[in-house]
């Protein structure tokens, strides 16, 4: 048998799935279009059962069942993540577990070369841009005014995928970001932080969504709407 996994979304959304496409590699042949940008930006090290990249059709000729994970509820809806997997009857809760790569350990000891950061130094890990080039205001207010440590923000490096920023997450004593799909690498790793603050770029919908799917100790920001407005500008109000 043959199945066909239809998911366009951005990295997150495809790290969210792994799980989902290894389960169903258990009953048929998985087939899984992957979009150039995120194959790029660390899919093509995800060890999977399935046979994905951007070489794959979206829909596979003769495929006995196509897997549309796009569109199944409306957009505000706190069971948006979770559906991708209970829409078709298969259990979300062991996502991260199919999260499995080889890290690239030079590449990680260049980063922190890069930032002049030694081992048991004390930092702060923070990231405030998600999608394609918007940014959250409201992250950098989470940063301590009188912290005499580095503050080490995320970058985009050439050549360098969000998987080889694992030391920086693993060793950083305070992690500060706004969802994005680095908290799907995070869930997998042993952190030192001591601190994790979460900044959701939607003051309504983000919480109900995602907060059910992690296990590590965020501290989730709350806003009130003229105050995300304004930190968000780029964000659709529903």
């Amino acid at each position: 048998m043959k199945y066909c996994i239809d998911q366009p979304g951005c990295l997150g959304d495809t790290l969210f799935v792994l799980n989902f496409a290894e389960q169903l590699s258990k009953e048929a042949e998985v087939y899984w279009h992957i979009s150039p940008v995120f194959w790029e930006n660390g899919i093509n090290r995800i060890k999977s059962p399935a046979i994905m990249g951007p070489n794959i059709p979206r829909r596979i000729q003769g495929s006995d069942k196509v897997f549309d994970l796009c569109d199944m509820c409306n957009r505000n809806s706190p069971e948006l993540m979770r559906m991708k997997y209970t829409h078709f009857g298969y259990d979300w809760s062991r996502w991260a577990d199919s999260i499995k790569f080889d890290r690239n350990l030079e590449i990680e000891d260049a980063l922190k070369k890069h930032f002049n950061l030694e081992e048991g130094e004390p930092f702060i890990f923070y990231n405030d841009s998600y999608g394609f080039g918007n940014v959250h205001k409201g992250v950098v207010q989470s940063i301590p005014e009188n912290y005499d440590g580095k503050v080490i923000k995320l970058n985009v490096f050439e050549n360098i995928s969000i998987l080889d920023w694992c030391w920086i997450f693993e060793n950083a004593e305070q992690i500060i970001t706004v969802d994005t799909s680095i908290l799907m690498i995070i869930e997998t790793l042993e952190l030192k932080a001591k601190k994790m603050i979460m900044h959701p770029r939607h003051y309504k919908r983000t919480m109900p969504q995602l907060e059910s799917l992690y296990s590590k100790p965020w501290e989730w920001v709350e806003y009130d709407r003229d105050t995300w407005r304004e930190l968000c500008p780029q964000e659709p109000e529903d």
